[in-house]
C-alpha cells in the first residue's frame, strides 16, 4: 500500500486531463495523481463528490477555474479529508447578473455552428492579451475544446450557473491553502483572489507573471513550482531557481531577527514581494535585454509589471529600496553589469552612508 500523498487534479470549463500534463509530470514523482472527469456531469455538488471517490482517504485537491469552485465543495462536504487546497484562477461567488444571457450565447453557437466556433470565441478572452495570437498555445486549447461536445458544453455551463456561493465558507477552511492567480487574467481578476486569500485562515496568495486565466497552459513551469513548493516538494530544484522565484527561506526564519543593523534582511516575506524586480533584472543577462534596457530603461521595467514605487527605484538606482522591496542583491547587481558602478558605492547606498563614510567606517579605507 502506497504510503504517496494523493492528489487530485480538478480541471476547469472544457478542461480534460491535457490541461494538466506539465503539472502532473511535475508532481508525480512526489504523488499518487488522479484527474477528475467532469464531462458527464451537471452540478458542482456531482462533481465534488465524484472526486471524493477516486480515492480513499486523505486527499490533496488542486483545482482550476470550474475545478477550484469543485474543490472548495470538496472541503465542504468532506472537510476532514482534504490536506491541503490548491485554488487557482478562480472565483467564489453565484452567478452574476446577466451572466446566464451571455453563456447562452455560447450555448447557442456551440449547437449552431460546432466547437470550433466556440472555441474561436470563447479561448481568445481567456489568454493573455499579448498572446491572443501564439498559435503553438492556442492549438492546444482549440484542440482540447473540439474533443468535448455541445451536450459537454452544456451540462458544465448548468453547473457553473448554479454554482453556490462559497464565500460565507471560506473562513471554515481549515487546511492550508494555495490562492493562485495569472496578473493578466480578465476573466478572475488579480483582485478577486486577493479578497479569497484574504478571507481563507490560512491561505497564501502566488501571482503567476505574464499569465492569463489558463496559467497552466500559459506559464506551467510557474505554476509547477508553486505547486511543489506549497506541497513541500521543493527540495528537487535547486535554491538558485527558488530564490529567483522568491521561494526560498531562510535558515533558522524563525530565530532570526528581522534586520541586520541598517541592512534590511532578505528574508521570505521580501523575496515574494520582489519577484518582479528579481525577475527583471534577472532578465539582463540576455544580451537583447541588456540593450532594450539601454535604450527605454522605463518600458523595458514595464514588461516586467514593476510597480511606479519599484520602477522608481531603479531608475533612480536607489540600491537600498530596491532591497527593501524585495530585490535580492545576487540578481539586482546585474543591473551595474549594464550601467556600472562601483561595488562600494552600491554597499554605501543600501547602508543610508556616504560613500567616503562608508570607506572609513565599514571598510576601514581612509
Amino acid at each position: 500500500m502506497s504510503t504517496r500523498p494523493t492528489i487530485v487534479l480538478l480541471p476547469g470549463l472544457l478542461c480534460d486531463a491535457s490541461i494538466w500534463e506539465a503539472q502532473r509530470a511535475t508532481l508525480a514523482p512526489h504523488a499518487e495523481i488522479r484527474i477528475a472527469d467532469f464531462s458527464q456531469l451537471d452540478s458542482i455538488d456531482a462533481m465534488a463528490r465524484s472526486a471524493l471517490g477516486l480515492a480513499d482517504g486523505p486527499l490533496i485537491a488542486i483545482g482550476h477555474s470550474m475545478g477550484a469552485r469543485v474543490a472548495m465543495e470538496m472541503v465542504r462536504l468532506a472537510p476532514g479529508r482534504i490536506e491541503k487546497l490548491a485554488l487557482i484562477d478562480t472565483g467564489v461567488d453565484s452567478r452574476r447578473d446577466g451572466e446566464a444571457e451571455k453563456r447562452q450565447i455560447l450555448i447557442d453557437l456551440a449547437f449552431a455552428e460546432g466547437m470550433e466556433a466556440l472555441a474561436e470565441r470563447w479561448l481568445p478572452p481567456m489568454l493573455h492579451e499579448g498572446r491572443v495570437g501564439d498559435q503553438a498555445l492556442l492549438a492546444p486549447l482549440k484542440a482540447m475544446v473540439m474533443r468535448a461536445t455541445p451536450e459537454q458544453h452544456h451540462r458544465q455551463i448548468k453547473a457553473l450557473l448554479n454554482r453556490p456561493n462559497v464565500r460565507p465558507h471560506l473562513e471554515a477552511i481549515a487546511c492550508p491553502t494555495l490562492v493562485m492567480v495569472g496578473r493578466q487574467d480578465r476573466w478572475s481578476p488579480l483582485a478577486q483572489h486577493e479578497e479569497m486569500a484574504s478571507l481563507i485562515p490560512n491561505a497564501e496568495l502566488v501571482v503567476i507573471e505574464d499569465s492569463g486565466h489558463m496559467s497552466l497552459l500559459e506559464q506551467p513551469e510557474q505554476v509547477s513550482r508553486a505547486l511543489l513548493r506549497f506541497l513541500g516538494f521543493e527540495k528537487d530544484h535547486s535554491g538558485a531557481d527558488r530564490a529567483a522565484l522568491g521561494e526560498v527561506k531562510p535558515m533558522g526564519d524563525d530565530a532570526v531577527p528581522d534586520r541586520i543593523p541598517d541592512t534590511p534582511l532578505f528574508d521570505r516575506k521580501r523575496s515574494l514581494q520582489g519577484y518582479r524586480i528579481n525577475k527583471m533584472a534577472m532578465g539582463l543577462g540576455n544580451p537583447a535585454n541588456r540593450e532594450a534596457f539601454r535604450e527605454n530603461e522605463s518600458a523595458y521595467l514595464d514588461r516586467f509589471g514593476l510597480t511606479p514605487e519599484e520602477k522608481e527605484a531603479v531608475m533612480t538606482r536607489n540600491w537600498r529600496e530596491m532591497v527593501r522591496l524585495g530585490g535580492n542583491l545576487f540578481f539586482i547587481l546585474k543591473i551595474s553589469a549594464v550601467d556600472p558602478v562601483r561595488i562600494t558605492e552600491i554597499g554605501a547606498h543600501q547602508a543610508g552612508m556616504e560613500h567616503a563614510d562608508f570607506l572609513r567606517d565599514r571598510l576601514g579605507k581612509k
